[in-house]
């Protein structure tokens, strides 16, 4: 029952995925702000968004909420849209996501000088559109990482037919995300990372502050740029966003940590740098922000009264396995 299930799902976004890939550019705005109205209604939708934006903007009202939340919702929609549309096509791509001329140059340059990238992306703008932009615009593979989806048939279908259409991109799923890391940047590929999901301190978290909360992070980006800095890797950390302009273009923007890496005490140190670029960024553009997204899910259990107090309503302490793996418990 569950294959046929996964087989009627698959089936379901075959259509319109078809029918994406032949529909006028344009039009794609207009299916996404449909979907974002349909869907912000939803309990499971528009109360998660207002959750997070009452957490991170309290002066707001319900209204300005609301009409962040369904921006937000249908830039997620939109982005969606536009990676199936341009469908790996170079033409479609430079219609849909451009770079600067010095931007360009710039990566231009770490190719020629065989420096390897470790990007790392907050879900802002067009994290999809970064990850296409950073294959077609380098002269080097980019190898991008991503979560497996759960049916299978679909996660063939978004992450090989469709991601892996962009000639330079190659998807590596987060189970073993870090030994297939460390192989792309010794054979002097780019490296892909979204910087902003929760990661359990046992897998590798840490409690870095992110809009006035703590939040768990991965240290993963910083603990693979030391990686190659002691194994003479050459390599730069850079904080990527892809943004969308008002004529609705993605324009690419990149920036440096904001001192070098090796005055940096620690790893922690290094994400909460990059932590706090994007809440910048985050509040500069929170309507191409994703809200929808448990960011605040886990309370410290040492947290402050009176912090603990901001988290909304769905965080919760963590259980022990959020910390430390039981004896003989498999690898995740």
């Amino acid at each position: 029952m569950r294959r046929l299930k996964e087989y009627l799902q698959y089936l379901a976004l075959l259509l319109p995925l078809s029918v994406i890939r032949r529909l006028p550019r344009r039009s794609l705005s207009v299916l996404a702000q449909l979907a974002a109205a349909t869907a912000y209604p939803f309990p499971g939708i528009g109360k998660l968004i207002d959750a997070n934006l009452k957490t991170v903007f309290p002066d707001w009202d319900a209204k300005k909420r609301r009409q962040v939340g369904r921006r937000s919702l249908k830039n997620l929609f939109w982005n969606m849209l536009e990676l199936l549309w341009t469908n790996g096509r170079a033409d479609r791509i430079e219609r849909c996501y451009q770079a600067t001329p010095e931007l360009k140059k710039a990566m231009r340059d770490y190719g020629e000088k065989h420096i390897a990238l470790i990007l790392v992306n907050p879900h802002l703008g067009s994290w999809e559109a970064s990850g296409v932009m950073a294959a077609h615009y380098l002269p080097t593979p980019l190898v991008a990482v991503a979560k497996p989806v759960h049916n299978p048939r679909i996660n063939q279908l978004l992450n090989v037919q469709v991601r892996q259409l962009v000639p330079g991109m190659e998807i590596v799923f987060s189970r073993g995300a870090v030994r297939a890391s460390l192989a792309a940047l010794k054979a002097g590929k780019n490296l892909g990372l979204l910087v902003d999901q929760n990661t359990r301190l046992r897998d590798g978290g840490v409690w870095v502050d992110w809009c006035g909360l703590p939040v768990a992070s991965s240290t993963s980006p910083a603990l693979l740029k030391r990686y190659c800095d002691q194994h003479q890797i050459p390599a730069e950390l850079l904080c990527g966003v892809s943004l969308r302009r008002p004529d609705g273009v993605i324009e690419a923007h990149v920036e440096k940590l904001p001192r070098p890496f090796a005055e940096y005490a620690d790893d922690r140190e290094v994400l909460q740098d990059l932590m706090k670029l994007t809440e910048q960024l985050a509040r500069r553009y929170p309507e191409q922000y994703l809200w929808l997204y448990r960011r605040f899910a886990h309370i410290p259990p040492d947290c402050p009264p009176e912090i603990r107090s901001r988290y909304p309503a769905y965080a919760r302490v963590p259980g022990s396995k959020f910390f430390v793996k039981k004896l003989g418990e498999p690898k995740s």
